[in-house]
Order: C-alpha cells, then structure tokens, then sequence
C-alpha cells in the first residue's frame, strides 16, 4: 500500500470550505483504479490544520490520478475565491511497513481520533531495530489501551530514515489514556526516542472529519 498525507492551513473562516473541498477531491477519487480510501483529520491543537490521508494500491496509481483528467476536471470545477482559502504546507508519500489491529475492531465510524507521529531516525542503521521497537510497542496497546482501535507504520517511499506512525482510537481520550499506562511507560522508558532519533517525534492528534 502507497499512502498520500497532505497537510493544509484554511484561512480565517474558511475551514468549512476546506472540509468541503478535501470530501469532494475523496469523491473524485473513488472512481479511480487502485485507490483504496482517505480520511481528513483535523487538529486538536490548531483548529485550522487539516490532513488529508490517501491510501492506495500502488505509487502508481496515486501519481495516474494527480495527472488525471478527472483531478483537472475538479480544480477547474473549484470557486475562483477557493485558491486562497486554504494553504498547502505538505505533501509526503509513504509505504507500509507493519499494521496491528485490535482483536475486534468497532466500526470505523466510531474511530474518531487517529494521533500521527513524525519520526526523523539518526541513521539508516536504526531502521530494522526501530521498526521491531514499534511492533512491541503497537502489541502493548492493542492489550493495554481501551479504545484502541489500529496502529500504523509507514516509511517515507524516497527518505529511508523517515517515519510515519499512526495512531486509531475510538475518542481523544482514549488516545491520552494510553500514555497513563503502566506497561507502555516502562516500555517507553526502556525504549527511549533518543535511541533511535536526535530529536524526538513530533506527535499530534487528530478528530476524524470524514472517511471513506
């Protein structure tokens, strides 16, 4: 799987136009081969940052559409006073790397926070020991965080030391419960960012606007 995150800033009131635009782009994208979904997040902390998270079956398929007829039939289709609304401030491309799911999963409406967490590694050499250090840790959550719904590692698809994880939980509070755990505090512990990292992951959550 090739996931697409985009990060976008609206302008003063125009988070509903945003919000608008980013469902009608999903929309447009479903009839596309090898597109699989995407879900727009919206921050906590900056109410007017939005993300916008595209799964694929390929890098491919993700690249076909941005050079589609359909992709331009929809930017001519937006309002001339739309161009300004909103501000692009990334456009990353990752692969899969590794999934864990909860045992029963709730329906994916009822998952309505995901947390993102940005990892720069030091070196290329702390990938394989990095990548198994977040297999034990998403194991300790998927046994040890009520509402924890899926966890997610994605690797930048052209940046080998750059890391995606994502975060799936029923509400924001489960998201922060997590960290109140026993077992996940002495791992963290015994696990700490500065063992694969020199600056620590920039990490951040996110209520679920949409998806599909």
């Amino acid at each position: 799987m090739y996931v697409d995150r985009m990060d976008l800033i609206a302008g003063l009131g125009a988070a509903p136009a945003l919000q608008e635009a980013m469902v009608k782009i999903g929309e447009v994208r479903k009839g596309e081969p090898g597109y699989l979904g995407q879900t727009l997040l919206r921050s906590y902390a900056h109410p007017n940052k939005f993300t916008v998270v595209g799964r694929w079956e390929s890098i491919e398929a993700a690249w076909a559409f941005s050079s589609s007829d359909a992709l331009a039939t929809f930017l001519k289709s937006m309002p001339a006073e739309s161009a300004g609304a909103f501000t692009r401030t990334r456009f990353d491309g990752y692969d899969s790397v590794l999934e864990v799911d909860a045992d029963k999963l709730p329906p994916m409406e009822e998952a309505r926070c995901e947390v993102l967490a940005d990892w720069e590694l030091s070196s290329i050499g702390k990938a394989a020991e990095y990548v198994e250090s977040r297999r034990e840790l998403f194991a300790l959550q998927k046994e040890n965080v009520e509402g924890f719904v899926s966890a997610r590692l994605r690797r930048s698809s052209g940046i080998p030391t750059k890391y995606l994880m994502i975060g799936i939980y029923t509400s924001r509070e489960a998201a922060q419960s997590g960290q109140g755990s026993a077992k996940l505090r002495e791992f963290v512990g015994s696990h700490p960012a500065a063992s694969y990292a020199n600056t620590p992951p920039g990490i951040e959550a996110y209520a679920v606007i949409h998806r599909m």
